[in-house]
C-alpha cells in the first residue's frame, strides 16, 4: 500500500509537471506503467527537477522507440545538451521534431553520422554542419583526420611509413586531400544524396607526359571499427574496376606534400581510375594505431 501511495504522489506531481512542460501525460503514464520502465528512470523522476520529463518528450516526439526514449544514460545526455544555450536544441526540437532523431544519430555514433551529414545536400541536414552541437560532438574525428593528414604531408613517420609499406610507389604519388567524387554512375553534378562522396586522402599517380594514371584513396577513421559510410563503400567496391569523376567546379592544382603545381590540374569531371582503398586509422582517441587495405 506504502509504495502505491508513493507511486499515486509521484505521479499526480508528474501530471502537474507535464503541464508545466507541455508533455503528453497520458503517453507518459503508458511509459511509466510499463514493466520495463527503467527503476533507474524512475528515481530520477522523484528525486530531480522536471527536465528529464522534458528530454523524455523531446525523445517521445521524434519518434524515438520505447527503450531509447527511457533510458537514464540517453535522457541525462539530452538534458546536458538541451542546458547548453550555444546548442540551441530545444528552439531547434521545437521546431521540427525530425531533428530529433538527427541529434540522436549524432549522439549514437557522431564520427560515422558526422561523415554521412557531410555526403549529404539534404537542406536539413546540411544545416547541422554549422550548428555549435555539430561541430562539438564531430571534433574529435575531425582532429583526427587534420593529425594524420598533417603527418603524412611530411612524408615522414609511423603513418607515412606504414603507407609506403602497403603502397610501394607512394613516393611518386601527388596528395590532394578532401575531394569529392561522383559515386560509380554518375557524372558532375551529382548533387544529390547518395551520388558523391569525400576522399580524405587522395594519392595520385602521374606518368611522365603528366597524366593521371590512377589513384589510391586513404580514409582516415578514428577507430578500426568506425564504419565507412554508403558512398565510402560505394567507392571501395569500384576500386579496380574502373574510375569516379571529380565534382567540383573549383580545380584541384597543388600537391600538398610540396606545394607545388600538380604536373595536371584535376578540372571537374576529370575520371581517375581508383586502384586501392585503405583505412587509417587510431586507438579512438588521438593516436595513430594502423592502416589496413580494405579491397
Amino acid at each position: 500500500m506504502r509504495h502505491l501511495k508513493i507511486l499515486i504522489l509521484l505521479l499526480l506531481s508528474l501530471s502537474l509537471q507535464a503541464q508545466n512542460y507541455c508533455v503528453n501525460f497520458t503517453d507518459f503514464v503508458n511509459d511509466f506503467s510499463d514493466s520495463k520502465f527503467p527503476i533507474e528512470l524512475k528515481k530520477l523522476l522523484k528525486e530531480s527537477d522536471a527536465d528529464y520529463l522534458t528530454a523524455w518528450n523531446h525523445l517521445k516526439r521524434g519518434g524515438i522507440d520505447f527503450e531509447a526514449r527511457t533510458n537514464p544514460e540517453l535522457l541525462k545526455k539530452l538534458r546536458v545538451d538541451l542546458d547548453n544555450t550555444k546548442y540551441g536544441l530545444q528552439e531547434i526540437f521545437e521546431a521540427d521534431a525530425e531533428e530529433i532523431l538527427i541529434w540522436k544519430q549524432l549522439k549514437d555514433d557522431p564520427f560515422y553520422n558526422g561523415e554521412l551529414i557531410k555526403e549529404t545536400t539534404d537542406p536539413k541536414l546540411l544545416k547541422w554542419k554549422d550548428r555549435e552541437f555539430f561541430k562539438a560532438v564531430t571534433k574529435k574525428g575531425d582532429d583526427f583526420e587534420i593529425a594524420m593528414l598533417n603527418k603524412v604531408k611530411t612524408r615522414t613517420g609511423a603513418e607515412y611509413e606504414k603507407l609506403k609499406e602497403l603502397i610501394p610507389d607512394i613516393d611518386q604519388r601527388k596528395l590532394v586531400s578532401q575531394m569529392q567524387f561522383c559515386l560509380p554512375g554518375f557524372l558532375p553534378p551529382c548533387n544529390a544524396k547518395g551520388e558523391f562522396f569525400i576522399a580524405d586522402q587522395v594519392w595520385i599517380k602521374y606518368d611522365n607526359r603528366g597524366r593521371i594514371q590512377d589513384m589510391v584513396v586513404v580514409d582516415a577513421k578514428l577507430s578500426e571499427g568506425t564504419a565507412l559510410t554508403s558512398g565510402q563503400t560505394a567507392a571501395k567496391n569500384q576500386t579496380g574496376k574502373g574510375s569516379l569523376a571529380f565534382k567540383p567546379q573549383k580545380a584541384k592544382t597543388v600537391d600538398e606534400t610540396t606545394s607545388l603545381d600538380l604536373p595536371d590540374e584535376i578540372n571537374q569531371g576529370t575520371l581517375i581510375e581508383i586502384k586501392s582503398f585503405y583505412k587509417l586509422f587510431g586507438d579512438g582517441n588521438d593516436t595513430f594505431k594502423s592502416v589496413k587495405k580494405l579491397n
